[in-house]
């Protein structure tokens, strides 16, 4: 069930025209007042947030004059939409909160990651999952780490290799077991304990998928 907690329009303690301040749910915020001060309220319900992956990695965005007519007109549709008995309103609302959530996602990403900074952030995650004996299968430690948010780290990922942080750790590990398959004395199952795969079955399915061989396969034909 859909539970917009509130969508209104209100006055709002903004430090310049244009700025959009950003929350995650359960995060701890002070806000106050001020005349001649207007602006849009959004609050949506914490499960709500987590089913669309909404996460903001910085306290606020600038929006550009020329964005914020559409915005506004996002907003106001929101509001529409939330009326009592309006027609297929619940699929409407989450259509425009998505619709909402991309026009800004990509502006907050690259403004606290530029290219620049991104690609040691990039490099780090790397360095990271290597160092870790490839056990850990989370991609949000190694977010954690990294002291970014697991949005932030898939985004990085999306610009440097194509692919999410969870496939590219998947593609590390699968290198990695290439690695120990010709050059260890390991057998299957300890090679996916390594790798931190619960149940050595799994680890050759996605090897398999990964490589169109079994590891035993490809073994055989490549260790010398």
């Amino acid at each position: 069930m859909l539970r917009i907690v509130c969508i209104r329009l209100t006055i709002f303690n903004q430090i310049q025209r244009g700025r959009m301040f950003l929350v995650n749910p359960d995060q701890i915020n002070n806000r106050s007042h001020a005349l001649h001060c207007k602006g849009y309220i959004l609050r949506i319900a914490k499960s709500l947030a987590s089913q669309l992956n909404i996460e903001f990695s910085k306290p606020f965005i600038d929006i550009e004059k020329q964005d914020a007519c559409l915005l506004r007109l996002v907003f106001e549709n929101l509001i529409k939409d939330c009326q009592p008995d309006t027609y297929n309103s619940q699929h409407k609302i989450m259509t425009s909160i998505q619709y909402l959530y991309s026009l800004i996602a990509d502006k907050i990403h690259h403004e606290v990651f530029p290219p620049e900074s991104a690609q040691p952030i990039f490099r780090d995650f790397k360095e990271l999952v290597s160092t870790s004996d490839f056990k850990i299968q989370s991609t949000d430690k190694y977010a954690d780490t990294l002291h970014i948010s697991t949005t932030v780290l898939n985004t990085i990922c999306q610009d440097f290799a194509g692919i999410s942080a969870k496939q590219l750790l998947l593609d590390l590990k699968m290198t990695e077991a290439k690695r120990l398959l010709l050059y260890s004395h390991l057998n299957v199952n300890e090679i996916s304990f390594r790798l931190g795969f619960e149940e050595s079955s799994y680890f050759a399915r996605i090897f398999k998928k990964k490589t169109l061989l079994s590891p035993t396969q490809f073994q055989g034909k490549y260790r010398k």
